[in-house]
């Protein structure tokens, strides 16, 4: 097969999730070591800062390794979460109708369905992926000798294979959403934070808590696109319990959660062109949910064609908070 099948299968659109849950880990995080650089002027009781100075030029010093290292980490371990995925729906048959060019199914291709490699080799690259993302995992480690985040890091393999692996998957019984939330949001915003500046903040939280949102956006598009082949293989997402109707309503709600918070967050930054550079991207999410609501009930070509808008516009949404976020920082 060839190496760009192998991309694909990686699912790189989505990989950009990762990535900008990183950048907005270390966007939070600098501020906390500008701080502790600037410390003499910034506080009135200076006794401390030959210390917190000495820290924050360590920690600015080795700032851009650690950021490609969590980098790394994220998108290795996605990667090997797309490859498992792909490896357990195959063999269980959940991906049904996903053997055929995307254009002529509605759905991306997937490697096992389509019978562009074998179970093995699928399973063999998530298991590579994972290794990787384990090595760059522990180069942080070593590196900021934060020794708790290897627990983060295995929690994160396992939600990665227990996503659809195992006998009782949790992607089957709707807790994908909330395990995109807590390990594209708070482990990966928060965990890069601290990684960099050997601590968490209520802004950094609440960043995590905006890219969490933002990323479950996607998994919901995508479980509403699929919520009828879902419901006929038993497996009984998010979507599939609450019925399409309200989950398209639960989508709205997180739109608007995130929205406001992220807003917030960036005019903290730079007001008031932070929320303006924020809000001049709404229209993009404004089509994400209009199209949809507009393909609610239809399985038709036309159908196909609005969910893949609508999971294109998902896959912008985060890149753009953390873009967004990076320039209210940077003014």
């Amino acid at each position: 097969m060839s190496v760009n099948k192998w991309i694909q299968g990686a699912r790189p659109k989505t990989l950009w999730l990762s990535v900008s849950s990183v950048i907005v880990g270390a966007c939070s995080a600098y501020p906390v070591i500008s701080g502790g650089l600037y410390c003499t002027k910034v506080r009135t009781d200076t006794s401390q800062c030959p210390a917190v100075e000495a820290q924050a030029q360590t920690m600015m010093s080795r700032f851009w390794l650690v950021v490609l290292l969590c980098l790394a980490v994220g998108v290795l371990l996605q990667a090997a979460a797309n490859f498992a995925n792909d490896y357990a729906d195959g063999v269980r048959g959940a991906d049904a109708g996903r053997g055929g060019k995307e254009k002529v199914t509605g759905k991306p291709q997937r490697l096992v369905a389509a019978g562009l490699a074998t179970p093995r080799q699928v399973l063999t690259a998530a298991i590579v992926c994972a290794a990787l993302a384990c090595a760059s995992g522990l180069a942080v480690v070593l590196i900021t000798q934060a020794w708790w985040l290897l627990a983060v890091g295995a929690a994160c393999l396992l939600a990665a294979w227990f996503y659809t692996g195992g006998r009782h998957p949790y992607g089957y019984a709707g807790f994908g959403e909330l395990a995109v939330f807590l390990f594209f949001g708070l482990a990966a915003v928060l965990g890069t934070q601290y990684a960099l500046c050997g601590t968490t903040s209520l802004f950094g939280a609440l960043c995590a808590v905006v890219s969490g949102l933002l990323c479950c956006q996607l998994l919901m598009v995508n479980n509403l696109r699929d919520v009828r082949d879902d419901a006929a293989h038993g497996k009984k997402t998010l979507a599939v319990r609450m019925g399409p109707r309200a989950a398209r309503v639960l989508l709205v709600v997180c739109c608007v959660v995130a929205y406001l918070i992220a807003a917030w967050l960036v005019m903290m930054l730079w007001l008031p062109w932070g929320g303006v550079l924020l809000l001049s991207g709404l229209g993009v999410t404004w089509r994400m949910i209009s199209s949809v609501f507009a393909a609610a009930g239809r399985d038709d070509e036309e159908s196909g064609k609005r969910f893949r808008t609508a999971l294109s516009d998902a896959c912008f949404q985060p890149p753009y908070f953390a873009v967004v976020l990076l320039i209210s920082l940077m003014v």
